[in-house]
């Protein structure tokens, strides 16, 4: 007889299409997803949250392959020096209720959360300003945003030099 947990980690296969190389493995992913199902189950536990935590295809993955796969790897610093006028700025704002964020997207396994931030930041900057939410091309910046910016497409990159990339040739739209 399967435990419910057993039984959601056999669901979690089906839905995300997963296949192990062998039954060690397997067994592995399932301890993993088991061990992930309760961290999710103890944060939504928890009475002060104000959302919740959701299983989705990373289930199954170890700390260490997070941390390999979608860590922050510095790098190198912008050489460009930016200043601003202090104003008022409120406590807390809800960007997605401004309609100033685009849909959240999965970068799978490219380590590229650096262009998917900078882009991110990008569009809600151009939202702000002029009222139009862009969607513009993270792929660009894998690309494109290497060689003197010191980005290293999948393997990494700052937002700092994506944001001197852009100032220098532009973002095009995704599409």
């Amino acid at each position: 007889a399967l435990s419910a947990d057993e039984m959601e980690f056999l669901k979690f296969v089906s839905k995300y299409g997963k296949m192990y190389g062998t039954k060690e493995e397997f067994e592995m992913r399932s301890q993993q997803f088991i061990n992930t199902l309760a961290k999710i189950s103890e944060e939504n536990s928890k009475n002060d949250n104000t959302f919740r935590v959701e299983l989705n295809k990373f289930a199954d993955w170890t700390p260490e392959e997070f941390k390999r796969i979608l860590s922050y790897k510095p790098m190198y610093r912008s050489a460009r020096q930016t200043s601003f006028e202090p104003s008022e700025i409120p406590t807390s704002v809800d960007w997605r209720k401004e309609g100033a964020v685009n849909a959240v997207q999965d970068q799978g396994q490219c380590g590229s959360c650096w262009a998917f931030s900078a882009v991110g930041a990008m569009e809600g900057r151009e939202k702000i300003k002029s009222g139009k939410l862009w969607k513009l091309s993270e792929q660009q910046l894998v690309d494109c945003a290497g060689g003197t910016y010191g980005n290293l497409g999948c393997n990494g990159g700052e937002m700092s030099t994506a944001f001197d990339y852009a100032h220098d040739y532009g973002m095009e739209e995704e599409s």
